[in-house]
C-alpha cells in the first residue's frame, strides 16, 4: 500500500518516549549516562523554525508579500493525544532570538543572494529586528509573527542588485538568528503577479480541508487565520473549509475560532469553521482509525457541526490505544442530528499505523443498514487529499536555491505520494462503486437515486503556503530522511473545490455549504470544467429551473436538451487535451467517451459547448443512469492538470 503523509508520521517526541522507556530498563550506571545524553538530546528537541510566503501572488489588491515567521520552543500538551504525554520530559531555557533576515533573488543557483537584506525598519542589521534595548527577544514557547513586504521595496531591492528585471519569479532566503545557535535557514520560491485562477461567474474556488493554528500537536500544526486568509487570498482562493482536528479542540477554542472567522468576513472572502472528525471504523481489526470532514448546516454555518449533548463539536482522542477515538455512526449520528454533513476524508489513505489507521470499509463505513442508503450524515468522499507529485528529502531547501544544495534531496517525482495515482485508487475503491450502489439500490421507476456520492478535494495543508513542510516528524518509511523531516509540493491553493452558487457564496458560507452538501461542485488542481442542463435555452446555466453537477433531471428522450458544457484554463495549466465523458448505470461504467475539442478553443469553450446524451441512454428508459466528465490540460513542459464533475443523474421516463 503506497505511504502519504499520513501514514508516514511518527513524531520525534515519541521516539523519545520510547528512548526513555528503553532506558529505565538499564542498570543505574548506564541510566546515568544514558540520562546524561538523553539530556543533551532533548535540550533542542522540539525545537523548530519555520518561514511560510504564498507560492504565488494572485491578489492584484494586496501591495504585501506576507512572510510568516514561527519558532516553537516546546511540545503542545493540551490535546487527547497519546503524543502529548512527553511532554512532561521536554523542557528548556528560552530561546533568546536576535533578529530574522530576508534575501532575495531572481531564480538559478548561478545567482547569489546579496549580502544585504532587505530592511523594512530602522534597523541597519535586520529585517526583523528582535532585540530590546539591546538584549535578545526571549521566546519561552512560541513566537508568531508575519513580516509584510511591500511589493514596491522588494521591486527596488531586485533591482538594485541584479541585472535582467522585471522578474516574475523571486527566490527567498530566510535566516533566523538565535543566540547560541547556528543560524537556520528556510528557502522559499514566490511566484510574482500571477494569473488569476480559472473561474466563471457564480462559481467560487475553495479549499475544503485546511488545518489553521487550531491544530497544533507535537506532530502538525498550522498558521494563524488572519495570515491564512491574506495567502488564501493570494492564491485565488474565495473560501476555506478549517477542519482543524478532533483531538484538539473544545467549545472554548471552537467558540474562539468561531469569534475570529466573523470577524474576518468581508464579502469577498469566507472561512467556514468545519472539523476534522477521528473515528474509529465499524469494522473489525486493529487498524480502524478513520478521518471525516464534517461541515456545518448550511442554514447556520455558525451553529457548529454536531449536536452531542450541549456541545456543538465532536471531542474525540487520536485513535491509539491510549487514546480512543469515537465510533463512526455515532459521530455521523451526533452530525446528522445538527443538521450538519460530512466528507470522508482520504478514505483509502490512512492515518498512521502509530494511530491505528485504517481505510474506509464499503459496506460497513459508508453504507448504512440495509445498505440501500448513505450512512445519514455522509454525503460523499474526499480522494482527491494534498496536491503531491513531488517530494524531497530536505524540508528546508527543496527547490535547491542554495549554491551548495545537494539535487538529490531537493524535490523529485513520488511515485507513492503521487496525487493521480492516489485519487485515481480512491475513485476504483470508493467513490465509483457508491456511485453505482446508488443506482442500483433504487426501486424500479423510483422518482429518484437511492441515493448520491459527491466527490470532493482539499489540500489538507497545515499552513504550508509554499509548500508541505515536516521537519518535525519521521518519514519511517525512509530512514535517509532520519528526523529531519520531507518536503511535499502541495500548498494551500494548489487543489481545490469549485461550487455553484448563483445567490453568491452567503456572508458566512452558507450558500456554498449548500453547494457541497448537494454535489453542485467541480474538484480542480487549475483548469475548470462545469457541465449542466441549460433547459429554458439561454445560454446560462444558473437559472432556478437549470440543471447543473449534482442535479437530477427526469425527461422524455425526445424531450432531453442537450448537456451543455463549458471550460477554461490559463498559460499556467495549459491547453485542454482532454475531456472525457462517463455513463453510469446499473450495469457498471462505459469506458470513457473523448469529446472532441473545436479547433481554437482549446483554452476556453468560449460559452457553452453542447453535447447530445441520447445515444449514450438507449437503455435508461425508467431507470436512473448518471454522467460525469474528467479533464486534463497539459503545459508545454509537460506538466498534467486536471478537473473532475461530480455527476449529473438522468432518467428517460419514456421513449
Amino acid at each position: 500500500m503506497p505511504l502519504s503523509r499520513h501514514s508516514r508520521h511518527l513524531s520525534l517526541s515519541l521516539l523519545l518516549g520510547a528512548i526513555l522507556a528503553c532506558g529505565f530498563a538499564r542498570s543505574a550506571g548506564a541510566q546515568e549516562e544514558a540520562a546524561k545524553t538523553l539530556g543533551e538530546t532533548l535540550a533542542r528537541t522540539g525545537v523548530f523554525f519555520r518561514a511560510d510566503a504564498p507560492y504565488a501572488l494572485r491578489n492584484a489588491a494586496d501591495p504585501y508579500l506576507p512572510i510568516y515567521l514561527e519558532i516553537i520552543n516546546g511540545v503542545e500538551r493540551t490535546g487527547r493525544s497519546v503524543l502529548t504525554r512527553v511532554a512532561p520530559y521536554v523542557r528548556r531555557d528560552p530561546l533568546r532570538l536576535e533578529g530574522v533576515n530576508v534575501y532575495a533573488k531572481p531564480p538559478g543557483r548561478q545567482r547569489n543572494f546579496a549580502a544585504q537584506p532587505l530592511l523594512l525598519g530602522e534597523s541597519r542589521e535586520f529585517s526583523f529586528d528582535a532585540r530590546e534595548n539591546g538584549q535578545p527577544l526571549p521566546i519561552d514557547s512560541r513566537l508568531k509573527k508575519t513580516l509584510q513586504i511591500p511589493l514596491s521595496l522588494l521591486a527596488d531591492y531586485l533591482k538594485n542588485h541584479f541585472l535582467g528585471g522585471p522578474f516574475d519569479v523571486v527566490d527567498l532566503w530566510v535566516s533566523f538568528r538565535v543566540e547560541g545557535w547556528p543560524s537556520q535557514d528556510v528557502y522559499l520560491r514566490v511566484r510574482l503577479n500571477a494569473p488569476p485562477q480559472p473561474r466563471f461567474p457564480n462559481w467560487y474556488r475553495g479549499d475544503m480541508h485546511y488545518h489553521s493554528a487550531y491544530t497544533d500537536n507535537p506532530a502538525e500544526r498550522g498558521h494563524p487565520l488572519p495570515v491564512s486568509k491574506q495567502a488564501a487570498l493570494e492564491s485565488g482562493l474565495d473560501w476555506v473549509v478549517l477542519a482543524d482536528h478532533s483531538t484538539e479542540l473544545n467549545p472554548e477554542r471552537y467558540a474562539e475560532a468561531l469569534r475570529e472567522v466573523a470577524a474576518l468576513r468581508d464579502g469577498r472572502f469566507v472561512f467556514i469553521r468545519g472539523e476534522e472528525v477521528t473515528v474509529v471504523s465499524a469494522k473489525e481489526g486493529l487498524l480502524g482509525t478513520l478521518h471525516l470532514v464534517a461541515l456545518p448546516p448550511p442554514a447556520d454555518p455558525d451553529r457548529g457541526v454536531a449536536q452531542a449533548g450541549s456541545d456543538p463539536l465532536l471531542m474525540t482522542g487520536d485513535g491509539s490505544v491510549a487514546a480512543p477515538a469515537m465510533p463512526l455512526k455515532e459521530a455521523l449520528t451526533a452530525i446528522n442530528a445538527a443538521g450538519a454533513f460530512a466528507y470522508a476524508a482520504h478514505p483509502f489513505d490512512p492515518v498512521s499505523p502509530l494511530l491505528r489507521g485504517g481505510s474506509w470499509d464499503l459496506e460497513l463505513d459508508f453504507l448504512a443498514a440495509g445498505r440501500k442508503q448513505l450512512q445519514p450524515g455522509l454525503v460523499g468522499v474526499e480522494p482527491w487529499n494534498r496536491a503531491t507529485r513531488v517530494t524531497a528529502d530536505n524540508a528546508r531547501d527543496p527547490f535547491c536555491i542554495r549554491r551548495d544544495a545537494d539535487p538529490s534531496a531537493c524535490f523529485q517525482p513520488d511515485a507513492e505520494a503521487d496525487q493521480y495515482a492516489r485519487l485515481e485508487r480512491g475513485i476504483e475503491l470508493g467513490w465509483r462503486p457508491l456511485l453505482l450502489k446508488g443506482l442500483s439500490a433504487a426501486e424500479a421507476g423510483a422518482s429518484a437515486p437511492a441515493f448520491r456520492a459527491f466527490l470532493a478535494a482539499g489540500s489538507d495543508a497545515h499552513g504550508d503556503f509554499n509548500y508541505e513542510a515536516t521537519m518535525d516528524v519521521v518519514d519511517y518509511s525512509r530512514p535517509s530522511r532520519g528526523i529531519n523531516g520531507y518536503a511535499e509540493d502541495n500548498a494551500l491553493g494548489k487543489l481545490t473545490t469549485v461550487v455553484h452558487c448563483p445567490a453568491g457564496m452567503g456572508r458566512g458560507g452558507e450558500n456554498v455549504l449548500r453547494a457541497l452538501r448537494e454535489g453542485h461542485s467541480v474538484a480542480s488542481n487549475g483548469p475548470l470544467l462545469i457541465a449542466g442542463f441549460d433547459t429554458n435555452s439561454n445560454s446560462s446555466l444558473d437559472d432556478p429551473e437549470d440543471f447543473v453537477v449534482g442535479g437530477e433531471i427526469s425527461s422524455r428522450v425526445g424531450e432531453l436538451p442537450p448537456l451543455q458544457l463549458q471550460w477554461t484554463s490559463s498559460k499556467e495549466f495549459g491547453p485542454f487535451s482532454s475531456i472525457r465523458m462517463i455513463v453510469g448505470s446499473v450495469k457498471g461504467e462505459s469506458p470513457p467517451e473523448e469529446i472532441p475539442l473545436p479547433h481554437g478553443k482549446e483554452f476556453d469553450s468560449a460559452g457553452l459547448h453542447p453535447v447530445d446524451l441520447r445515444p449514450y441512454l438507449k437503455d435508461a428508459t425508467g431507470s436512473w443512469m448518471y454522467v460525469r466528465l474528467e479533464a486534463r490540460t497539459r503545459t508545454g513542459a509537460g506538466e498534467e492538470f486536471r478537473c473532475y464533475t461530480n455527476p449529473v443523474w438522468v432518467r428517460i421516463t419514456e421513449r
